[in-house]
């Protein structure tokens, strides 16, 4: 027998003092003692068969609603969850504003986009950048999506990185456009997550903030009330620069818009143009991994052992009623 010996409702063990009170008056009732005496010797001994079956089937209703354990089994520290149970630990979209904006290289890295340096923060705080592994968050699930002027979900959640990465190395290259609406980018990203599986929701959010069309804000309640955290990664500079040589607009980040998708959501901020900010990331995917893998990981407990005194009381109380039978015949 492995483990330790344990009840979970060691103060139900106190009703076996029941059998104080039954010992001593079976030990000085008077009439007792004279019916003993009285009976024929083959019955005496049938009934204090029964009253013996009798008394261990109380025995063991009381020890197992006692909550027996011993011996040890692999358990989930969840208690919703079961071993072996597949379990998702962190969900996380990437969505990736893919306007004509996020070409402008204005950043701290010249000549890089806003669009690559986002998605180069991403791609280095999962996991996976110039073939260097760093392994910010074991057991996250990534998914895609894009917008310029709507949203769609490009690469559902999947534990294969490699094919999300793909895709964003697509998206750095050749999937830019006219238009931005950042409201249909975080309500198509949103629209990934299952509900029938919970996780903890994220999105990472790559943009310069700038709105073309649509409601960042209310995007953000949204997200808000469905519990998806929104951490904001905000590329491009406060100063500005202009789309295109032959065009007058300026494009300046709206750092402010960012930070309130971050604040309102649970999420974080984080600047593009620091040196550490897919350390920042990183760091942050990490802490939010670690501490679910602490709630919904694996332990060692004591095996439940309950049904298997619940099975002897069953069968005591059956040999109890059948001495009775047979007296009666």
């Amino acid at each position: 027998m492995n483990g330790t010996f344990a009840f979970d409702n060691p103060w139900v063990l106190l009703g076996g003092l029941i059998f104080i009170p039954l010992a001593l008056y079976n030990h000085f009732s008077v009439r007792g003692e004279q019916l003993r005496k009285n009976m024929p010797g083959n019955l005496r001994k049938k009934l204090l068969t029964s009253r013996f079956f009798f008394r261990l089937f109380l025995a063991c209703v009381i020890i197992a609603m006692a909550g027996p354990r011993w011996g040890n089994e692999q358990s989930s520290a969840k208690p919703s969850s079961l071993p072996g149970e597949y379990r998702r630990l962190l969900d996380a979209v990437i969505a990736i504003d893919v306007s004509r904006s996020m070409e402008i290289p204005d950043g701290q890295d010249g000549g890089v986009s806003r669009l690559e340096r986002g998605l180069t923060i991403v791609k280095e705080a999962a996991g996976i950048a110039a073939g260097r592994t760093i392994g910010a968050a074991p057991g996250m699930r990534l998914g895609a999506a894009v917008s310029r002027n709507r949203g769609v979900v490009a690469v559902p959640l999947t534990w294969d990185l490699d094919a999300v990465f793909a895709f964003v190395d697509a998206a750095g290259s050749s999937i830019t456009g006219r238009g931005t609406n950042l409201e249909s980018l975080l309500d198509a990203a949103s629209g990934a997550f299952q509900s029938s599986h919970p996780s903890t929701k994220m999105i990472l959010l790559v943009s310069d903030g700038e709105e073309l069309s649509g409601s960042l804000k209310a995007a953000v309640n949204r997200c808000k009330r469905d519990g998806i955290a929104v951490t904001a990664i905000a590329v491009g500079s406060d100063e500005g620069r202009k789309i295109s040589s032959g065009s007058e607009t300026i494009s300046r980040r709206d750092s402010g818009a960012m930070r309130m998708a971050a604040g309102q959501t649970g999420g974080i901020y984080i600047d593009g143009n620091r040196q550490d900010a897919s350390g920042m990331l990183a760091a942050h995917l990490r802490s939010l991994t670690q501490g679910l893998e602490t709630r919904g990981g694996y332990k060692n407990e004591s095996r439940a052992r309950w049904f298997i005194f619940a099975m002897l009381a069953i069968m005591a109380f059956g040999a109890s009623k059948i001495c009775l039978l047979r007296v009666s015949k």
